[in-house]
C-alpha cells in the first residue's frame, strides 16, 4: 500500500489504537438496524457475518477474557461496547463518517449525502482491519492493557500476502462478496471458501502413501489472519492409530524484547503451494486394509479445548478412506528403487 493510500486510510481506521470516531454522525446512522428498511438483503447477509460476530463469536471472547485490552474492543466492537457490542463491525465501521456515507460512487437515486472515495473497497480499505503489527503495550503497571503502538513484526499479514501474490490485481471483495447481497464475507469458518482454497490429493509412491495438500484458489497464505490458526494432515489405520502420521501447517513465533514476536517458522501454504506428507505403508498389512486421511483447518491453539468454548474448535475440510491396492500412482514421482 503507497504512502498516500495509506495516508487517506489512517483518517479512516485506528488499526485498534482506539474506538472508532465517526465524527458528526447522528446516533441512528451507528446502528445497522437504521440500515435494514432499505437494504434488506445486504443487512441479513451481514447478521450471519462474522462481521457481525466478531464481538460475541465464543473463539475471540475466550481469548479476550484470559487477557482483556481495551486494542481488542477497539477492533472486534470498533464502536464501543455501549454503541454496538450487539453488531460488532457493522455498516457503519466501513461506510459512514461525519453523518455522510462512504462508497465507491454515488448510485442514481440514492438519499444519502456521499463521500465517494476511489480506495472504498480495495485491498488497502480491508487494511484498515485485516493488516497489522503485534501491539506494544504501555510500560506502566498500571497502564500494561493499553496499547501505545505497533512493533515491527506482522501479526495478521493477510493483505501483504495478497499483494505479493498471483491475485494482486484483484479486490479481496472478488472472492469474499459473492454473494447475492455481497455483504456476507465468508472466509475460514466457511465450509465453501476452504474447499475452493485447498485441494488434497492422495495417491502411492512406491510402497508409501502421499498425501498432499495445495492453496490451490486463495490468493493470499493459507492459513491466514489469527496467528493460532492452523492446518493439521493425519493419515492411519484404524487398526494401528498409534502409528499415526502428522504435518501441522502454521506459523511459529518467538518474543522480542520490544514485545513483539519474531516468526521462527511459516509452514502455511503460499497461492498455488503444497505440501506432502509421506507415510510408509505397512507390508505386513493386508492390502485391502483401510487407510484413513483427514485434512482439517483449526481455529484456536489448541485442537482439543479442555473444555467446551461455545463453537467448533476446528472444521474436516476433506476426509476419504482408502485401501494401497485402490491407491492410483504418483504423477511425476519414480518409484525405481522400491
Amino acid at each position: 500500500m503507497g504512502l498516500a493510500a495509506a495516508t487517506l486510510l489512517a483518517q479512516l481506521f485506528t488499526v485498534g489504537l482506539a474506538p472508532l470516531d465517526l465524527g458528526d454522525t447522528p446516533p441512528a446512522m451507528r446502528s445497522a438496524s437504521a440500515c435494514e428498511p432499505c437494504h434488506g438483503e445486504a443487512h441479513a447477509e451481514w447478521r450471519a457475518s462474522r462481521h457481525a460476530q466478531s464481538w460475541q463469536n465464543p473463539i475471540f471472547q475466550r481469548e479476550y477474557q484470559a487477557r482483556p485490552s481495551a486494542w481488542c474492543v477497539n477492533c472486534h466492537a470498533p464502536l464501543g461496547l455501549q454503541a454496538a457490542v450487539n453488531e460488532g463491525v457493522n455498516c457503519a465501521v466501513c461506510h459512514v463518517r461525519d453523518g455522510r456515507i462512504l462508497a465507491a460512487r454515488h448510485r442514481p437515486g440514492s438519499p444519502h449525502d456521499t463521500d465517494v472515495r476511489a480506495d472504498f473497497g480495495t485491498p488497502g480499505y480491508c487494511a484498515g482491519c485485516h493488516q497489522f503489527n503485534f501491539p506494544r503495550f504501555a510500560d506502566a503497571p498500571e497502564e500494561h492493557e493499553k496499547v501505545v503502538g505497533y512493533t515491527a513484526h506482522p501479526m495478521q499479514n493477510t493483505v501483504a500476502e495478497h499483494a505479493a501474490g498471483p491475485l494482486a490485481g484483484e479486490s479481496c471483495r472478488s472472492c469474499h462478496a459473492q454473494s447475492a447481497g455481497r455483504h456476507l464475507y465468508p472466509g475460514a469458518h466457511d465450509p465453501k471458501m476452504l474447499e475452493r482454497a485447498l485441494e488434497l490429493t492422495v495417491c502411492r509412491a512406491g510402497d508409501d502413501l502421499v498425501a498432499t495438500v495445495k492453496n490451490r484458489g486463495a490468493g493470499h497464505r493459507v492459513p491466514t489472519g489469527d496467528v493460532h490458526r492452523h492446518l493439521v494432515l493425519r493419515a492411519w489405520r484404524p487398526s494401528a492409530p498409534e502409528a499415526l502420521s502428522e504435518l501441522v501447517l502454521g506459523r511459529r513465533f518467538a518474543p522480542l524484547p520490544d514485545g513483539g514476536k519474531r516468526l521462527v517458522a511459516d509452514t502455511t501454504l503460499a497461492p498455488g503451494e503444497a505440501r506432502a506428507l509421506r507415510v510408509p505403508l505397512d507390508r505386513r498389512a493386508a492390502p485391502d486394509e483401510p487407510v484413513s486421511v483427514e485434512l482439517r483447518y483449526v481455529y484456536t491453539i489448541d485442537e482439543f479445548p479442555p473444555h467446551p468454548i461455545g463453537e467448533p474448535a476446528w472444521v474436516t475440510i476433506e476426509a476419504l478412506r482408502t485401501t494401497a491396492s485402490a491407491l492410483a500412482r504418483c504423477e511425476g514421482r519414480s518409484d525405481r528403487g522400491r
